[in-house]
């Protein structure tokens, strides 16, 4: 499995909409509005780097996305 965290810049006031778009998009596993440089941080899992990068440019693409920044996770640790 492939993950990523996607730390998303949007349009002032977009991120209701934003969020509502990432939570339907079935590679997202968690989404996240927060406060600081970042409005949006997503999880997003992946079977291969195809998907991947195909999740990551959809995410892209959204209206009101206006830039990423995206952390491949090299190691996971769960509690």
């Amino acid at each position: 499995m492939n993950s990523a965290i996607v730390a998303i810049t949007n349009d002032i006031g977009a991120e209701g909409r934003v969020m509502d778009a990432l939570c339907q998009m079935p590679s997202v596993k968690e989404c996240y509005i927060v406060y600081g440089v970042y409005d949006i941080l997503v999880k997003v899992n992946a079977s291969s780097e195809d998907e991947m990068s195909a999740a990551i440019s959809a995410i892209r693409e959204l209206p009101g996305v206006r830039s990423t920044l995206t952390l491949v996770v090299c190691k996971e640790h769960k509690k």
